[in-house]
C-alpha cells in the first residue's frame, strides 16, 4: 500500500541529491491493507527517510525567509522576486518557493503516514510489539511537527493519512476524494496533532537530556506546549497546559548551556540545551545547505561572491546592547563583501547561527521552552514568575535584569528576550502572529533609511496562499482570503 503524495515539486537542488530511503513502495493490486515492510530495518529505514525529508528547503532556507525576514528581524538579503514577496509580506498563489514549501511538508507527512500505517499492519512474528510502538510513535511525533507547521502557515488545509490501494475503474470513486481532498479545518488538524502526540506515544518515546534528530519524550512535551500557545482564539487558549508541559520538558533534565557560544560550534552538537536538532557532518550528501545561503561561498571561510539571504535590519541591530550581550556576536557577523544594498560594502552583517557546512540546526531548545513558559505565565498573571525567567535568559547572555510592573509589561518583555535570544532560528513570525504582535511590530519596522516600512499588515496576511498549481489540479481546494 503507497500513501498518498500531495505535492509535485521540488526544487533543483535537492533534484541531483541521492535518497536515503525509499519512501513509499508500489500499491498493492488490491484494497486488502498489506504492510509493504518485510523485515524491522524496512520499517526503520524508511522512518529514518521521514526525517531525511525535513532536511530540503523547508528546514534549511524557507525557515528563515518567512521565520525572519516576513519579520522586523530581517531583510531577505538575497535576489530573487519569489523571494522578495517574503520580504515585503505579499506572497502570491504562484510564489514558486510557497508551492516548494507546500510539496516539501507534505512529502514528511504522507512518509510518516507511510511508516505508521505499514508498521501498524507488520506480521507480529517479525516485530516486536515493543519495537512496533517505538517505531509509530516516532513517526507520529516527526508528523504532528510538520502538521504543526502546516496549520499555522495555511490555516485549514488537505490531511490524508491512510494508506492507498492502487487505483482502478472500479475503486477510483471510492478513492478520488482521499487523493485529492479537501481542505481540512484547523481545529481538526490540531486535534490530530494532539492525537498523534497522545499519552501512548509519549510512553513510547525515549527520555533524552541532550538534544536528538527524532522523537522523544522532551521533544513531545515542547510540541505540545506551542501547540496549545498557539491553536484556537488566544482568549480561550490554556496556558496552564503550557505551563505544564514546558515544565515536562526542564524535568526531563535539559540545561542552558552556560556558554551561549557553543550552541553554534561543532563540538555544540547536540548540547544540554537542544531538544529537536537537525545532525550534518562533512559527508557530501550530508552537507548543511543553510551554511551557503547565509554565510559563505566557501567551508571554513566567509567568502562571499553573492548576496546572502537574511541580512539583519538595523532595527535588530540596535536592539542588541554590542557592549555586554554575548548574543550579538553569537548571531552576527560582520565582514567586507561586494554589494552595499542595506549596509557600506566594507562592513556588513551577515547571520552567524549556521557557521560551516557541517553545522546543525536547532529546531527547538530549553531557552524557547523556557520563554514559551514565560509567556504563559504572564498570560495567567504570574508576572513576577515570568520576570524571573526573563532574567534567567539575560543573565547567561551578560545583560543586566529587567523589570515588569504588570502581566502588560511582562509580555513585552518576553517578546523582547525571545527575539534577541532567537534571531535566525526562523521563530519570529510564528512569535508574532501567536501573540496577535504582527501588525503593531510591523508597522514600526524601518528600512534601511529609516523610514516606516509598512503602512498596514491586513489580518489575512497571517496564513499563507495555497498554491496555485494544487488548486489547479485539485477541484476541491480553496484559496485563502485575500489571494
Amino acid at each position: 500500500m503507497a500513501v498518498i503524495s500531495l505535492f509535485i515539486v521540488s526544487c533543483e537542488r535537492f533534484l541531483n541529491e541521492k535518497p536515503q530511503a525509499e519512501l513509499t513502495k508500489e500499491a498493492t493490486e488490491t484494497s486488502v491493507q498489506e504492510s509493504a515492510y518485510k523485515s524491522v530495518s524496512d520499517a526503520q529505514s524508511e522512518l529514518n527517510g521521514v526525517y531525511a525529508l525535513f532536511k530540503t528547503d523547508i528546514y534549511e532556507a524557507c525557515n528563515y525567509y518567512f521565520g525572519d525576514c516576513m519579520t522586523d528581524n530581517c531583510y531577505i538579503g538575497g535576489d530573487g522576486v519569489n523571494e522578495e514577496q517574503f520580504d515585503n509580506i505579499a506572497l502570491t498563489a504562484t510564489n514558486s518557493l510557497v508551492a516548494i514549501m507546500w510539496s516539501q511538508y507534505y512529502a514528511v507527512v504522507g512518509s510518516a503516514t507511510n511508516v505508521i500505517e505499514n508498521t501498524k499492519l507488520m506480521d507480529s512474528g517479525i516485530i516486536d510489539e515493543v519495537t512496533r510502538a517505538k517505531i509509530i510513535a516516532d513517526a507520529k511525533f516527526a508528523r504532528a511537527f510538520v502538521l504543526f507547521d502546516i496549520v499555522r502557515l495555511w490555516g485549514a488545509a488537505p490531511m490524508a493519512l491512510q494508506l492507498i490501494p492502487s487505483i482502478t475503474a472500479e475503486n477510483l470513486d471510492e478513492w478520488y476524494p482521499i487523493m485529492y481532498p479537501a481542505r481540512t479545518p484547523e481545529e481538526d488538524i490540531y486535534r490530530q496533532i494532539l492525537n498523534d502526540l497522545d499519552q501512548t506515544t509519549i510512553d513510547n518515546l525515549p527520555s533524552r537530556n541532550t538534544g536528538a534528530f527524532s522523537g522523544s519524550k522532551g521533544a513531545a512535551y515542547g510540541l505540545l506546549a506551542k501547540v496549545y500557545a498557539t491553536m484556537g482564539e488566544k482568549s480561550n487558549r490554556d496556558y496552564n497546559a503550557v505551563i505544564e508541559y514546558c515544565q515536562k520538558v526542564e524535568d526531563e533534565g535539559y540545561s542552558l548551556v552556560s556558554n551561549f557560544d557553543d550552541l553554534w560550534t561543532l563540538n555544540g552538537k547536540f548540547s544540554s540545551e537542544s531538544i529537536f536538532e537537525m545532525y550534518f557532518s562533512d559527508a557530501a550528501e550530508q552537507h548543511n545547505w543553510a551554511y551557503w545561503v547565509l554565510l559563505s561561498d566557501k567551508s571554513g571561510d566567509v567568502v562571499v561572491s553573492w548576496r546572502r539571504y537574511c541580512t539583519p535590519t538595523q532595527d535588530i541591530i540596535a536592539k542588541f546592547d554590542k557592549d555586554n550581550d554575548v548574543r550579538y556576536t553569537s548571531s552576527f557577523y560582520w565582514t567586507s563583501v561586494p554589494y552595499d544594498t542595506y549596509y557600506p560594502a566594507r562592513n556588513y552583517p551577515l547571520a552567524y547561527k549556521i557557521r560551516q557546512k557541517e553545522s546543525d540546526i536547532i529546531l527547538m531548545r530549553l531557552a524557547d521552552i523556557l520563554l514559551l513558559k514565560a509567556e504563559a505565565l504572564a498570560e495567567t498573571g504570574r508576572t513576577e514568575e515570568a520576570m524571573q525567567i526573563v532574567n534567567r535568559i539575560r543573565s547567561r547572555a551578560h545583560v543586566a535584569s529587567v523589570t515588569a510592573a504588570n502581566a502588560a509589561q511582562a509580555l513585552l518583555a518576553v517578546e523582547n528576550e525571545r527575539q534577541l535570544e532567537l534571531v535566525l532560528e526562523g521563530q519570529r513570525w510564528f512569535d508574532l502572529v501567536r501573540t496577535g504582535r504582527l501588525e503593531a511590530v510591523m508597522k514600526a519596522a524601518h528600512d534601511k533609511n529609516g523610514n516606516l516600512r509598512f503602512t498596514e499588515v491586513p489580518a489575512w496576511r497571517q496564513k499563507f496562499p495555497v498554491p496555485q498549481d494544487q488548486i489547479d489540479i485539485n477541484e476541491r481546494l480553496t484559496q485563502n482570503e485575500g489571494y
